[in-house]
């Protein structure tokens, strides 16, 4: 039976309705405007078994965590002296009888010993707080290279399936969620857990009967916060997830603002982010009222208990048996323990919220990629540029694997051939060339570099004699040299400078003011097209691989820049094993081997003039693109 059905009706509809399900803006059409996927929704409790796993990484700094836990103990001294300090206060100095003179002297010894205590507490402070947070911040930095190491060598499976500013808000935000438990289990953990034992065994110690009445609330606390539980925990990952998920969006969004202000969409994207921060409001607004319950119920039970003791100790003084100095002191000692009592409800909803975030941190780092070396896997050594042959090879992506992508494909590519694959969008080049960079691994058949199964030489090895140039560049934010070197880290200047030259891309890179220390932005924004697949070109040029895979680089360049880029690119090529996939036939003419593809296999195969000679499918493609240019030529003679 759910806790709260003995609420009156209308309260609990209302409870169940609009605080325990989250409201979700509808479309006009009555459908929901932002669905969860089903995965992301997943709700299993696996309790704090990943949080401990998380401790794990506080292994390294065990003597610091005991300091921080020792000096977070000496704090305890002075709250724990403070009631004695008011009871003795109370009957020893405010009494009316005893001298004057003597009565003083008590105050200032007093006083004295809790100024000495304060000092220490001073000290103890500033020790718990500096070394708590020197921990925490090693602990933070240590998970955040773990999973980021992790992450990026994850399969691309794996990153296309999710957008890049949740997978960032993961590595950020979640070890930031989980760290909070190192501070709330060690520090302030130890401290309360202390703290409710002295003061425990200090009241039974004075008064068993008068203690066990004044913590007669202390059971009504702890069933409420258990009664309260699940739904907290259900709540906070649900928050987490969702928040996760906006971050992505805008995260993609604005790093794509060329696109949205282009389609001028700013009002869709506003109303698309409206409708996901309203379900995010909808679950927030859930788990505040559940804390604001438990709240509720920390403060009466902590309120009660203490007007138990203030009416028990009135009692006691009206008998004889007590002191009002000891009325005065049990009450402050009851708060002492209730705090504990406070902080323990408060625990295990914070420690909700940082188990959730090392859930999602383990989902990430539990996940294994498929593409994994061999354990009998074999650096690849080669000497000049291998033959690459497929061998009847089969393959269907992971997440659809009834869809045969490739069906049975086989051809060889001589050491320094120059191979072009041609075929219309979805034929299969790309994916052709995803296997041999072994981004995912064939479903049946094999490639063969230079005679070894590429499934058994380690995928690092591997990687490093494949070069590639894309269709369209990918830059990174940092300057023109940083982007070069990225393809050949501790490159020299002189490498540096003959792979730009290379490149054809020296002459516009000294016409910038600051050179190869030129800024170009988010993605490359400030160059041009051309100019970015030059830089792109340098970079294969420094890393000098014996493999290349050019993914057609000049469909979007004007005709000056295509030339300098193309004369780039055959230089590029020169004395290598090359794979292009070519989306103008213009490339496919110097060929030593042209690939015919169409939906997943091969209908044609040869030289430029064999596969004319067929008049099938590649003499028809290239009829199409010379009647095309021919067309283009008269329309601009005209214009």
């Amino acid at each position: 039976m759910s806790p709260f059905s003995k609420l009156p009706n209308v309260a609990h509809k209302v409870f169940q309705t609009r605080l325990l399900t989250p409201h979700l803006p509808s479309k006009p059409n009555g459908q929901r405007f932002f669905r969860f996927r089903k995965r992301e929704e997943n709700t299993n409790d696996t309790g704090f078994k990943n949080l401990w796993r998380f401790m794990a990484y506080m292994k390294p700094y065990k003597f610091l965590i005991f300091v921080a836990c020792v000096t977070g103990l000496l704090r305890m001294v002075a709250p724990m002296f403070m009631p004695y300090y008011v009871g003795q206060i109370t009957d020893r100095v405010l009494e009316l009888d005893g001298l004057r003179a003597e009565r003083l002297q008590t105050l200032w010894n007093l006083t004295y010993l809790f100024l000495g205590i304060l000092v220490m507490h001073a000290f103890a402070t500033l020790g718990r707080v500096y070394w708590g947070n020197v921990v925490a911040a090693n602990t933070e930095r240590d998970v955040r290279h773990h999973l980021f190491d992790h992450v990026q060598r994850l399969s691309l499976e794996f990153h296309m399936q999710r957008p890049t500013g949740t997978i960032v808000s993961r590595v950020m935000g979640d070890v930031s969620g989980a760290q909070q438990s190192f501070d709330l289990l060690f520090i302030q953990g130890t401290q309360n857990v202390l703290q409710a034992v002295v003061v425990i065994a200090y009241l039974l110690y004075t008064d068993w009967q008068w203690a066990l009445v004044s913590m007669a609330t202390v059971p009504v606390f702890v069933f409420t916060t258990r009664m309260m539980r699940t739904r907290v925990r259900t709540a906070s990952r649900q928050m987490m997830e969702t928040g996760s998920r906006i971050h992505g969006h805008m995260q993609e969004r604005i790093s794509m603002i060329r696109e949205v202000q282009s389609f001028n969409a700013e009002d869709r994207e506003h109303r698309r982010i409206q409708g996901q921060v309203h379900v995010l409001r909808g679950y927030t607004m859930r788990r505040f009222f559940l804390m604001s319950l438990m709240t509720m119920s920390s403060e009466i039970t902590r309120t009660l208990g203490l007007l138990i003791v203030l009416i028990f100790g009135a009692y006691r003084v009206l008998d004889g048996t007590a002191q009002a100095g000891d009325v005065m002191s049990f009450f402050l000692y009851i708060g002492l323990l209730l705090a504990p009592m406070e902080f323990f409800a408060n625990l295990y909803t914070n420690l909700t919220q940082s188990a959730v975030a090392a859930d999602r941190i383990f989902e990430f780092l539990d996940t294994r990629s498929p593409i994994q070396d061999a354990p009998n896997a074999k650096v690849l050594h080669i000497e000049g540029p291998p033959p690459v042959v497929f061998e009847n090879v089969k393959f269907a992506y992971p997440d659809a694997p009834d869809v045969a992508v490739l069906k049975g494909i086989s051809f060889e590519a001589r050491s320094k051939d120059r191979v072009v694959l041609v075929g219309g969008s979805g034929s299969g080049k790309s994916s052709t060339m995803n296997l041999l960079m072994r981004f995912y691994d064939v479903t049946d058949g094999a490639i063969r570099i230079n005679g070894q199964d590429l499934r058994l030489m380690t995928t690092h090895s591997l990687r490093e004699h494949i070069g590639i140039v894309p269709q369209q560049p990918i830059l990174f934010r940092g300057t023109l040299r940083e982007n070069i070197i990225y393809g050949k880290r501790g490159a020299t200047d002189a490498e540096l400078h003959e792979a730009a030259r290379q490149a054809n891309a020296e002459g516009f890179i000294l016409d910038f003011p600051d050179g190869y220390d030129t800024l170009i932005g988010e993605r490359g924004a400030r160059l041009s097209g051309g100019q970015a697949q030059r830089i792109a070109i340098a970079r294969a040029f420094l890393k000098n691989p014996d493999i290349l895979i050019m993914d057609e680089a000049t469909s979007n360049l004007d005709a000056t820049s295509e030339t300098l880029v193309l004369e780039a690119l055959y230089r590029l090529a020169e004395g290598r094993t090359t794979f292009i996939i070519a989306h103008r036939l213009s490339v496919a003419r110097t060929a030593d081997l042209i690939v015919v593809m169409n939906k997943g296999e091969i209908v044609e195969r040869g030289s430029h003039t064999e596969l004319l000679a067929l008049n099938a499918h590649y003499a028809d493609l290239w009829n199409q693109q010379m009647l095309g240019g021919a067309r283009e030529v008269i329309d601009n003679e005209m214009s």
